[in-house]
């Protein structure tokens, strides 16, 4: 349109300052209606990496955008006794290991170790348990046991010197999750490996609302997403295991924040070791994190020789899971061979 008027001036007036003057005013015109959009439609220029957050202490989950996710092809869990010089040499691209090589703060791996892992791109997540407490961690109170903690439970019966936590509990957050992360963060880490995330389970056996258990675990997922990407970076891996009932039980907004805010999730004995309505309803649950576009690690205790059978247990699933054999005594002790 703007063109059809400046032909029109060209020939038809004579008055060439006026001609010139028209034109400026129409070029004017017609550049600031190119740069609207209908009432609504402007978006703030953002960082393709950046992040919405809410402070690093807050219950919600940052706002994410353009985030790399990770879509590993081969994995291992070596959780006692990793050695970083065999792990920067394994065919991984990653791998999850202890904070610490055996459990204990003075066993702790340096941030060069744990660069050392890296080494070749690899990712390593560090192993965190958020629904239980570890009386060998560096957080122990003596005390605890004659004078626990209001948030500490009764000991697991099939983990001695475990013990079950309300995790919704804000000094089980400043205590104990809190530092945790930090030494964490200070070490190096990708991102964590979230267990005992189906602790939720047990509250609800014990008496207390089944929606608002799993919620509150998923809040605290959520929170902890938030406390290590807004310190450690919008890619900061979050990687719960386990717990495929939460899907089922949380309410549909905790479901949506929980796919939203995880990266992957790592799956024990989805095709051995567990009865077929187990694993049926387990691979429909997991459905949903694929279906989202997110990672599925599954990890079999099986020996080696099963090796080829599990390769063909996998071609029937509706995903394709990223698979780890472990030795069967589940003492994920070394990294397990994968080929005969």
């Amino acid at each position: 349109m703007a063109t059809y008027f400046i032909h029109y001036l060209k020939y038809h007036v004579s008055n060439i300052l006026a001609f010139h003057i028209f034109v400026l005013i129409m070029l004017a015109l017609f550049g600031s209606l190119a740069g609207c959009g209908p009432v609504g439609d402007q978006v703030p220029e953002r960082r393709a990496d950046s992040t919405v957050r809410d402070g690093a202490d807050s219950m919600e989950a940052p706002v994410r955008h353009v985030r790399i996710v990770p879509h590993p092809r081969r994995w291992a869990l070596w959780l006692q006794g990793a050695q970083p010089d065999a792990v920067a040499a394994s065919a991984t691209d990653l791998v999850v290991v202890d904070y610490s090589a055996d459990g204990t703060d003075a066993a702790a791996f340096t941030p060069q170790q744990v660069a050392r892992m890296q080494q070749g791109g690899r990712k390593v997540l560090c192993y965190f348990s958020i629904g239980e407490a570890e009386s060998y961690r560096f957080y122990w109170d003596a005390q605890w046991k004659e004078a626990p903690p209001p948030f500490l439970g009764p000991e697991n019966p099939d983990w001695p010197e475990n013990y079950k936590v309300m995790y919704w509990h804000e000094q089980w957050w400043d205590l104990v999750l809190r530092p945790y992360m930090d030494k964490i963060l200070a070490a190096g880490f990708d991102g964590v490996y979230l267990d005992i995330v189906d602790a939720y389970w047990f509250w609800y056996e014990q008496g207390r609302d089944l929606q608002l258990c799993a919620d509150d675990m998923i809040r605290l997922v959520a929170r902890i997403a938030n406390y290590m990407r807004t310190a450690g970076g919008a890619d900061f891996i979050i990687t719960p295991q386990n717990a495929e009932g939460i899907f089922n039980d949380a309410s549909e907004a905790s479901v949506a924040r929980y796919l939203e805010v995880m990266d992957m999730i790592g799956v024990e004995s989805l095709l051995f070791n567990v009865t077929p309505e187990d694993s049926v309803y387990r691979t429909t649950m997991l459905r949903k994190v694929a279906d989202a576009g997110k990672t599925v690690l599954n990890i079999e205790y099986i020996p080696l020789e099963r090796m080829a059978e599990y390769r063909n247990a996998l071609t029937t699933l509706p995903f394709a899971p990223v698979p780890y054999r472990a030795e069967p005594d589940r003492a994920l002790d070394s990294l397990a061979p994968q080929t005969p």
